[in-house]
Parts: structure tokens; sequence; C-alpha cells
């Protein structure tokens, strides 16, 4: 029930309270208690219709800030968007876009924003400086991959050559080390957010790249090659999540919910209609629907959370050096939204 109809409620019972009512008779009967009688009524009418435009506008104005990252690892947003799912669960948002997870989870640590879709990676090291937010669904697996130049034939060959790679924790860094592990490689990285990359690659500045799709695709339709992929590496690995802030979540638990109903309908529709989710999401990327329809392939879009997943990611954070400590999952993720939106599927 909305604040407006509470309001009304009280004004009805207000007028028609059963007293006032009962004596109705009386007050007609006597000619100055009528026109007083009429008077509170008009001022009553007119005090509800100033409240009631207070109200409506003070409604208007709540708005959800969503913070997304601007490529297809947030392809369920864009459908969503697109398809008034959002508003279709009575939802009022705004959002801003982030080239890295790792910009955007330091605007949800500072309290910029309500709502997060970032790679997991990113959400563990700020939760690691005690940063007040929970996990409460993902949105997506894998969807990372190392690319190289013509130079390049295989991984051993990376070994001594510089390889641009995002920040500390992401999941691109990860995929990195885990390679760098795996073969026995010593490699020179460069920090270089993945939409620069790209470029930084193709003109031969970095001989490799360890990047999020749709980068991947769009550098391999331009020239560079798939070296090996996240899923070769680790099959189930988490990509993006969906994060709000613990203020958020204990006083919009509902809208939460139907968040996260919203981006369930979004990925169920990109499951049936690739095609065509494909095409909206590359409109708001602004990217090729060609591009963006072989990029949505090599992601595999769920709510579910894979605890033990994300247990095994907050371990290789500390043993590469991004995070000090370890982190308490149980008290990181909210269970209750996911399980509970999945039995409303039911």
């Amino acid at each position: 029930m909305t604040v407006k109809q509470v309001y009304f409620k009280i004004v009805v019972k207000l007028i028609f309270y059963p007293p006032i009512m009962s004596n109705i008779g009386d007050l007609m009967r006597r000619g100055y208690m009528y026109a007083l009688f009429l008077l509170t009524g008009i001022l009553i009418g007119i005090c509800s219709i100033y409240a009631y435009n207070i109200l409506s506008r003070n409604e208007e104005k709540y708005i959800i800030r969503f913070a997304v990252e601007l490529n297809d690892h947030s392809a369920a947003f864009w459908i969503a968007l697109d398809k008034g799912y959002f508003k279709e669960y009575g939802l009022n948002i705004e959002y801003k876009t982030f080239s890295t997870g790792l910009e955007l989870a330091v605007a949800m640590a500072r309290g910029d924003i309500d709502v997060a879709l970032a790679c997991i990676g990113p959400l563990l090291i700020i939760r690691s400086k005690d940063a007040p937010i929970k996990l409460v669904a993902m949105t997506h697996l894998n969807g990372y991959a190392i690319v190289a130049g013509e130079n390049i034939d295989s991984i051993k060959d990376l070994n001594g050559k510089v390889v641009s790679v995002s920040g500390p924790g992401s999941p691109s860094w990860l995929l990195l080390n885990l390679i760098k592990d795996k073969y026995g490689l010593n490699i020179e990285t460069r920090k270089i957010p993945p939409f620069i990359a790209v470029n930084a690659l193709l003109s031969n500045q970095v001989e490799a790249s360890s990047l999020p799709e749709h980068y991947v695709t769009l550098a391999d339709k331009m020239g560079a090659h798939v070296l090996i992929r996240s899923q070769d590496i680790w099959s189930d690995m988490p990509g993006s999540g969906v994060s709000v802030t613990e203020d958020f979540l204990y006083k919009h638990r509902e809208d939460v919910i139907n968040i996260i109903k919203a981006l369930a309908k979004a990925i169920e529709f990109i499951k049936n209609n690739q095609v065509e989710a494909s095409r909206i999401v590359a409109k708001y990327l602004a990217t090729d629907p060609g591009i963006m329809e072989e990029s949505m392939k090599y992601l595999n879009y769920t709510i579910k959370i894979n605890v033990s997943n994300i247990e095994k990611y907050v371990n290789y954070l500390v043993r590469y050096g991004a995070i000090e400590k370890q982190i308490d999952i149980q008290t990181f993720i909210d269970f209750s939204i996911v399980h509970e939106v999945i039995d409303y599927e039911k």
C-alpha cells in the first residue's frame, strides 16, 4: 500500500467517522451548523488535494540509483531497461555507466549509488575494506579471455611479453594470474582499461591483452585472436553480480526483490531470443549487433549464486595480493533474495 493510499484511508475515516454521521440529522436542522459543516468539508477537500500533490511529487522523486558496466556483462540490465521490465515491477530508476567494475565499485563504496551490476572481484575488494554492501544475485559466469596479436601463437609464447590487464582483483586480472601460474610464465603487465587496451593491442603497444567480453570479440574481429578463455581455466568462473548497499536493502527489500525479478525475466528473454537480445544490447553499447551476438555466446547468464565459487575467488584474491585477509562470505551474500525470486518463478 502506497503512502497516498494510506493517507486517503485516514481522510475518509475522518470525514465519515460514525459519531459524526449519526449526528448529521441534528446538524442539518441547524443552519449555522450546516454552513460550518459545509465549510469544513470544503477545507478538508482542498487540503486533501494539496496533500495529494505533495505526496505524489515525493513518490515520483524516489529514484533507485543504478551503476552499470558498459559491456554485455550487464546484458540483463539493458534488456530489462529496453523491455520495460523495471517499470513493470514498479521501479523508477536512473543509471550511470562505468568502463570497469573497479571504477564502479569505488562509486558504490562512496555511497553514490544504491545498486551495482559489477564484476565480483571489485565488489569483494571494497567489501574487504568494510564497505557496507551485500551481494544479492549474479548476472553471469565467464566472459573473459586472453587475446593476442599476430606474433603470438600460443599461451607459452606470452613468456617475457607485455600484456595489458585491468586493475588488481578484476576477473581479467585474476585470469591472467591463473594462467601465469598454470603455465609458469614470466609476464610484464600494464594496467590499461579494456576500451583502451583493444587499441593498444591492435597498434602493437602490447603483445596481448586480458579482456572482458564484448571487448574480446571486438578485438578478435579487428585482427587479434583469442588464445584462451576463462572457461578453459575455470569452467564456472564467477563473472558479475548485483550488489546493493546494506542501507538500501534494509529500507527497500521489496524493491530489491523486484529488481532481481526484472533481471531474471531479462535473462530468460536472452536465452529464448538471442538474436533480438544481442541487437538490443548492441544498441545501448553502440556496437555492431553481429559482434554482440557472437560475444554473448561466451557468457552464461544467471542470477544464481554459487557460494563455493565465490569463496574460491576470495582465496585467489588473498593468494595474489589483491586483498589482505579473508572475507566472511556469509555476511557478504544475502541468499534470501535469489531464493525468493526462484520460488516466485516456480
